[in-house]
């Protein structure tokens, strides 16, 4: 937890949210479609005529939106706000908000504690990158609650 409250300050104060969160994470994360899992912006090459998404070995079947969730966290990584961006978008259309917040609190929650538990020796790129990803994820997910209550 000390090392969580070094990389994430917020994040501790808020656990009992994210665990209150997480307890609908079977029911957020039910689905049949293939899921990437790990869908971040070192996973995914661009080459002159298309797209490849790489590094596979956490796919899974889940909902439909899972992979745009994560995905949407990078942007919000970016500084962009991914709001607009999910509340336009058709794979969104319909989902309950609470179960992609449910996704959101997850996805931080694995980032942020991978980034905790890493071994000295690990690349701090790859720390700073799931650091950086996990407290966006957080941003994002506050200013989602943020807004539902106004």
């Amino acid at each position: 937890m000390a090392r969580l409250a070094t990389l994430a300050p917020g994040a501790t104060a808020d656990l009992d949210l994210h665990l209150a969160l997480e307890a609908h994470l079977a029911e957020a994360t039910a689905g049949e479609t293939l899921a990437h899992g790990d869908l971040y912006p070192f996973n995914i090459l661009l080459t002159a005529d298309r797209v490849v998404v790489v590094d596979w070995p956490h796919a899974w079947t889940g909902p439909r939106h899972a992979d745009l969730v994560m995905l949407l966290g990078s942007v919000a990584l970016s500084g962009i706000d991914p709001e607009p961006h999910a509340s336009r978008h058709p794979l969104l259309t319909g989902v309950d908000p609470e179960a992609v917040d449910v996704l959101i609190s997850a996805q931080a929650g694995f980032l942020l504690a991978a980034a905790a538990s890493w071994a000295p020796a690990t690349d701090p790129n790859i720390i700073r990158m799931m650091t950086g990803l996990g407290r966006a994820s957080l941003r994002w997910l506050s200013a989602r609650r943020q807004q539902r209550k106004q």
